[in-house]
């Protein structure tokens, strides 16, 4: 595939060259950035970071007091209120530590599932190295013969890890693929540009290359590059479809239920913003930066990460062994460990995603072709939260509409799921993993092995 003179950043001042191919080492997108970004957020994670010196030298102050006072025979009460102002400081420093630590990226760390009543090894393996993205399996140590399940983890600004739990509860019952997105900045300049286009090429690459007995499971952001890359193999090559395609809580039709991402969208005047917010990484890649995206993710639902932290520290002051404590501390060390996007990626996702509208719309191109999602004939299952806040119901359902090739077309909402509830948490686990596993059975072409846990059937789709 060749690059044309300009691209989908066209109007958006991002340019490439025309002679260069899309992976080709002469690729550059030339488009504004914030000189002052990067430094800008530097010093504030330093005076953060001096902050948290401060925070700790006052918990060692007061530890200090405590201890001498115990020496020199304090009175009880005088010693109980010391410990008080020490599990306060503790809590503080705990806090602080939450705020301005570095998070990397995170391991999956499933080195074992239980299959049949024993424990499993497992061991992930990159089979397939993209410049942008890592084909990860988790080779699990049995004979079973299990489905193959390709999940398309969405490139919004977390790793793959944040699919986590979503493998976790496929391994037992599944052959468990995953799309491990490399952070924009730790990808040469010389490997080329990536955009929505590039997405769905890596995305069509993965799916041919284990073949037609594959099962998508697309993921918020990566349901619309699932659905371009699919209906191009269904419309060249039908043999070469997946055996089912799962479409879980993503704005293919954000215009079915705005929500404060679409809004921002409708509202955002996206040269300005793209010149304000996108930055040049070390490697000299333009890029949105992971912690601009994670801003805006905490801006969306300040209250919540508030009500979370504040939780966390009377925890830690009241008994520092509350269960509590470890789940909150995981979900943000995940939730906090951040990717960049490419500049063009994240340009070329807010225009012709949630701007224009395009796939709903019928106009989203795709290599200089329509997408023609109702050329794809095999069975598709939709997944959305009542209470998702991100992809609200209904951007997700309504769109399944446009997938009138396919003979069988199925929906479920899960009541009482947020966004991340619909792939991790107990919906998950309890509700929504049985009935997608279960048409991914009820459609296999391969004697598999017995499901391992029982599985819920799924209303059809009626639109």
């Amino acid at each position: 595939m060749t690059t044309t003179d300009r691209t989908a950043g066209e109007g958006l001042g991002l340019t490439r060259d025309a002679s260069a191919t899309l992976w080709g080492a002469t690729d550059r997108y030339s488009g504004p950035y914030n000189p002052w970004l990067e430094p800008t957020h530097y010093i504030g994670t330093l005076m953060m970071s001096f902050a948290s010196v401060g925070v700790g030298l006052q918990r060692d102050w007061l530890r200090v007091q405590r201890d001498l006072g115990r020496l020199y025979g304090q009175p009880l009460p005088v010693q109980q209120f010391s410990s008080w102002l020490g599990r306060i400081a503790d809590a503080n420093v705990s806090l602080m530590d939450q705020l301005t630590r570095e998070y990397t990226k995170p391991e999956f760390g499933l080195d074992t599932t239980r299959i049949d009543g024993k424990e499993v090894a497992v061991t992930e393996r990159i089979v397939e190295a993209r410049p942008f993205c890592n084909l990860i399996h988790f080779d699990r140590d049995t004979d079973r013969k299990d489905p193959i399940v390709l999940l398309i983890a969405p490139q919004s600004g977390h790793y793959a890890t944040l699919l986590r739990p979503t493998v976790e509860r496929l391994l037992p019952e599944a052959e468990v693929y995953i799309t491990d997105w490399i952070s924009a900045r730790e990808v040469a300049p010389e490997e080329g540009t990536f955009d929505l286009d590039t997405y769905a090429d890596d995305v069509r690459h993965f799916v041919t290359m284990l073949g037609p007995r594959t099962n998508v499971l697309a993921i918020c952001q990566s349901t619309v590059p699932s659905v371009m890359a699919i209906s191009r193999l269904a419309e060249d090559d039908p043999a070469t479809q997946p055996a089912t395609l799962t479409v879980m809580a993503g704005p293919l039709d954000p215009a079915a239920a705005p929500t404060d991402v679409t809004e921002l969208a409708d509202r955002m005047h996206l040269p300005t913003y793209l010149q304000t917010f996108i930055a040049r990484a070390p490697n000299g890649r333009r890029v949105y930066p992971g912690y601009v995206q994670l801003m805006s993710f905490i801006a969306m639902n300040p209250q919540n990460h508030f009500s979370s932290h504040r939780d966390l520290y009377r925890y830690q002051v009241a008994d520092d062994t509350h269960p509590e404590i470890e789940r909150i501390e995981r979900f943000y060390r995940e939730y906090f460990a951040v990717a960049d996007l490419t500049a063009e990626f994240y340009a070329d996702t807010v225009k012709r995603v949630f701007i224009e509208k395009q796939l709903a719309a019928g106009t989203m191109e795709y290599g200089g072709r329509l997408v023609r999602p109702e050329a794809i004939t095999c069975p598709i299952i939709g997944i959305e939260g009542s209470n998702d806040d991100i992809s609200a119901p209904g951007q997700t359902r309504d769109f399944l509409a446009k997938f009138t090739g396919s003979d069988d077309v199925s929906f479920y909402e899960q009541e009482g799921a947020g966004h991340y509830g619909v792939f991790a948490g107990g919906h998950w686990r309890g509700d929504i993993a049985p009935r997608v596993l279960g048409k991914i059975h009820a459609y296999a072409t391969e004697n598999y092995s017995p499901p391992q846990y029982p599985h819920i059937p799924i209303a059809p789709y009626e639109g």
